[in-house]
């Protein structure tokens, strides 16, 4: 799926957040969003993600106009944001995660067997050994991290937002994240990719966006340029 905001708007009261901005992604593709805190990156991804509204301006998904009221209306269109802030019930396994807001029945109990089964379906998809029936509380950062993706993965995300998803991961886990990154954008799967660093920008990203003071200043293939530029 494509993605096209065109000319995205936003101010809180006299203080103008986004002037402006476009930012494209296109399917199977990883695009870095760069920018100093304060830049408008986490304004311009709530507005994709559906949690504030744009002031004026075009979302384009696959050429065709949508508008997004809340996080669910941009779920729905396919597209998952994945925040600094996981959202997991350690005390709850795998795959109860993955269905915590649409658990299957079979009759008046929970469909286990089905959730299971779905859930190594997914991680077979995501080249990803894990057991279903795990209790998140077990697992490391990166893998909680995955099992967010995966949860929106189930629901048909064909973008993916990850907001400095490395922040709190060691350097095995970062390869970890990453490896699975790769085999999504091998799918189809376009990938949002907010970072400061500059380096895992240039190993796993594309193309990239730079935001300044709520502009668009730069944009393009990261193949093409360097950290120091």
């Amino acid at each position: 799926m494509t993605l096209s905001m065109e000319k995205i708007n936003k101010s809180f009261g006299a203080n103008n957040v986004l002037t402006d901005v476009s930012f494209r992604l296109e399917a199977g593709e990883i695009c870095a969003l760069l920018g100093e805190n304060g830049a408008g990156k986490s304004t311009l991804m709530n507005i994709l993600g559906g949690v504030l509204p744009a002031d004026s301006g075009t979302i384009l998904l696959n050429g065709q106009a949508v508008s997004f009221a809340s996080p669910v209306d941009s779920l729905d269109a396919g597209i998952g944001f994945i925040h600094q802030e996981l959202n997991l019930i350690n005390d709850l396994t795998i795959y109860e995660n993955m269905f915590i807001t649409h658990m299957p029945k079979k009759g008046v109990f929970l469909d286990a067997a089905y959730m299971k089964q779905r859930t190594a379906e997914l991680f077979e998809r995501m080249k990803i050994d894990l057991d279903p029936s795990t209790m998140v509380r077990d697992l490391d950062a990166s893998y909680k991290q995955i099992i967010e993706i995966g949860r929106a993965l189930l629901q048909n995300a064909s973008i993916i937002i990850m907001d400095e998803p490395t922040t709190s991961l060691t350097e095995p886990e970062i390869k970890r994240v990453f490896a699975m990154m790769r085999t999504l954008k091998q799918q189809g799967v376009g990938i949002i990719f907010i970072s400061h660093k500059l380096g895992e920008v240039m190993e796993i990203c594309d193309r990239y966006t730079v935001l300044r003071d709520g502009h668009m200043v730069a944009s393009g293939m990261v193949s093409q340029t360097d950290t120091k530029q």
